[in-house]
């Protein structure tokens, strides 16, 4: 069975006081509502207003005030780390915990951190995997402190790549995989194909798929809370290029980008899914819509008691 978690990008308009502290709380509630994960993504110099250019250092507070839900980085861009100060870091989130840290690495989107960081973008990919294996080298050896080695296997690259896949697969590491935004809608049946690729070459295929989802009672109120969000988002996107003039909140709500309505509506969308059958984890957030904890608290709930019996029963009808 496909196991549920939740992605935070700790991302808003507020301090970052205000932000971090309520994503320690969403932990909190995404624990009590019985998900399995609870991932947060890095963003350095408030990209996309992301408030946790270190979030190992607040999954450490969250593994403080939960005990059980699995605790991931979706994804450190590791691309700009140095792989002994990385992997210690990770092996004392993971020793704070009990072992629950899934490490998340990823070689970065964004080309001004790189500049400031004063590595070159361009080099990204070599990078992160100059990194990885490194790392993969420390923690197997027991070459760090604390030391971790079950950390080895609990670590995933994101990546939307054949060739990231490949080298995932070659390093005995989990994918997790996302969509990206474009005029046309996401093209799943060509990251289905990948991802059922990697799965045939993996050992141990681990895929972590991340999916926007904005339950409500029904596709009006869904739009409603989200419209806002996605036209600055879409605005945005007109300015850099990402999307034609004349592109609306509307359209990119249409082509699908966001599953968003009633739990049956959004259950019915994820079934239809060309990725969803290869994920052993679902990792649901609510980019490129920034909500607080009180917006998104009560989606939460219903992801939780209203989408993921559909989603279990239709597993299980099929096994069966």
């Amino acid at each position: 069975m496909t196991r549920i978690g939740v992605i935070s990008h700790c991302a808003g308009a507020r301090g970052s006081r205000e932000e971090m502290r309520d994503t320690i709380e969403l932990a909190c509630l995404a624990e009590d509502l019985g998900f399995e994960s609870f991932w947060i993504a890095q963003h350095h110099f408030g990209f996309q207003r992301g408030h946790s250019p270190s979030p190992l250092v607040l999954l450490a507070a969250v593994a403080e005030r939960t005990e059980r839900i699995r605790l991931g980085t979706a994804v450190v861009v590791a691309s700009l780390e140095d792989p002994i100060r990385l992997a210690e870091d990770a092996a004392t989130v993971d020793a704070l915990s009990g072992g629950r840290l899934e490490l998340g690495l990823g070689a970065g989107a964004d080309p001004e951190a790189a500049r400031r960081f004063g590595r070159e973008h361009d080099t990204r990919r070599a990078d992160l995997r100059r990194t990885v294996e490194t790392m993969i080298e420390l923690i197997e050896g027991g070459r760090i402190f604390p030391d971790e080695r079950g950390l080895r296997d609990r670590i995933w690259l994101g990546t939307a790549s054949r060739s990231g896949m490949e080298l995932a697969a070659r390093l005995g590491a989990g994918v997790l995989s996302g969509r990206s935004s474009s005029p046309q809608g996401p093209d799943d049946a060509l990251s289905a194909r990948m991802l059922d690729e990697y799965t045939r070459s993996a050992a141990n295929p681990r895929i972590g798929l991340s999916r926007p989802v904005v339950c409500t009672d029904d596709t009006a109120s869904a739009r409603e809370l989200i419209e806002d969000g996605v036209a600055d988002w879409v605005e945005r996107g007109i300015r850099t290029g990402r999307f034609p003039e004349g592109y609306s909140a509307a359209d990119y709500l249409d082509r699908n980008h966001i599953y968003h309505g009633s739990a049956a509506t959004i259950a019915d969308g994820l079934r239809g899914d060309a990725c969803l059958q290869f994920a052993t984890d679902l990792l649901c957030h609510v980019q490129p819509v920034h909500l607080t904890a009180a917006q998104w608290g009560p989606l939460l709930e219903r992801i939780a008691r209203r989408v993921r019996p559909l989603l279990t029963h239709r597993e299980d009808a099929v096994a069966h």
